[in-house]
């Protein structure tokens, strides 16, 4: 009789993002599977003071590296490129998996010329491919010639998919569907109990930027100050959409602003609704999140928002750009009796357990390497 044994090899994984806090935040959870698994992990982003670092696990390594996030200057994007480059010769991971724009372009390019094996994932196509315009058009070509190199790419949702196909910027035997975007841990997000405020209590969470359906989120807290309690937390950016210091200092007279914090999952239980007028998204985690606590949820009709939510049983789907579609679902929240609302954010939960559990990600990373 033959037995077959499956012998186990660790292999060398580096995580290649724009910003640190995006990765730890994102992709933490994954990064922290591969760590216990017992591959060796390093992560390669710029250095950023809101990143957490106790989220590092202990005895992964973290690489600092030079990045401008928004600016179009060649001779940084090159500098990075190169700097790129070194790192991964000079580490020679056995697999790379890159994030965001520029870390998918140079990175790419970077670990194809070194014969490393490599993914990209592009979350959300953004400005690059709804916008005109030379700079979007000079990206869009960018990209379709650096995911040549990739071996898989990931996308997050299905309009994302189609798209890239149908621009000829992805073979479609390349790209990879995650139809729960990167899941959420669901027992880190676990049900809470609904609270009982006097008034119900709306959630947004988000870089403050404008494309976030921040201006419309202030204007429905306006309208409705007398009927709700809006609270707004994030941080402010310095992306080309970022709304100003002094705009937010203004509007804090409107909503209750909670600085970015860790604590996430106690922010979204202490709130009746979470809320995300956002203009485009690649899969919102905080819409994941929230739902997966328990919570009722009111976001943009939009790829990205509204896989989360079906209309009437776990929330409401909202125009987007439009205030007037925004005070209406708000409204209409408001109009429910508390078992209601309890009835909505237990549909929530079982949206949850259903499409975005974790370890369905988790296995898909693990088929990659």
């Amino acid at each position: 009789m033959i037995i077959f044994v499956e012998i186990y090899r660790s292999v060398k994984i580096l995580f290649s993002d724009n910003v640190l806090s995006g990765l730890l935040n994102f992709r933490g959870a994954i990064i922290e599977s591969f760590f216990k698994q017992g591959h060796q992990v390093t992560l390669v982003a710029p250095q950023d003071p809101l990143a957490d670092m106790t989220k590092i696990p202990v005895g992964a390594r973290y690489i600092p590296v030079e990045m401008s996030r928004t600016g179009t200057n060649p001779v940084e994007d090159w500098s990075y490129y190169r700097a790129l480059k070194r790192i991964y010769r000079e580490e020679r991971p056995d697999y790379i998996f890159h994030y965001t724009i520029k870390p998918n372009i140079y990175g790419s390019i970077a670990a194809h010329k070194l014969g490393i094996r490599s993914s990209a994932m592009i979350a959300g196509l953004g400005h690059a491919f709804s916008e005109g315009g030379l700079k979007n058009r000079i990206a869009r070509n960018l990209y379709r010639w650096a995911m040549r190199y990739p071996e898989h790419i990931l996308v997050l949702n299905r309009d994302n998919y189609d798209l890239l196909i149908e621009k000829n910027v992805v073979k479609q035997e390349k790209l990879i569907l995650l139809e729960g975007g990167e899941g959420v841990d669901l027992t880190q997000f676990a049900p809470q109990p609904m609270p009982k405020h006097k008034k119900p209590v709306f959630l947004m969470i988000a870089r403050l930027l404008y494309e976030k359906g921040y201006a419309e989120y202030v204007t429905a807290a306006e309208a409705l100050k007398d009927e709700a309690e809006f609270r707004l937390m994030g941080s402010l950016d310095t992306h080309p959409s970022a709304v100003q210091p002094e705009e937010l200092e203004r509007d804090k007279k409107i909503i209750t602003y909670i600085p970015h914090t860790p604590a996430v999952a106690v922010q979204i239980a202490d709130a009746d609704c979470v809320v995300l007028p956002s203009y485009h998204e690649g899969f919102s985690r905080v819409m994941m999140e929230g739902a997966a606590i328990g919570r009722p949820l009111i976001a943009t009709d939009i790829a990205g928002c509204r896989e989360a939510i079906d209309e009437r049983k776990n929330g409401f789907l909202v125009k987007p750009r439009n205030t007037e579609s925004l005070v209406e679902a708000c409204r209409a929240f408001i109009a429910l009796t508390h078992e209601q609302r309890v009835q909505m954010g237990e549909e929530s939960r079982r949206k949850a357990e259903r499409v975005f559990d974790l370890r369905e990600v988790e296995r898909v990373y693990a088929n990659l390497i």
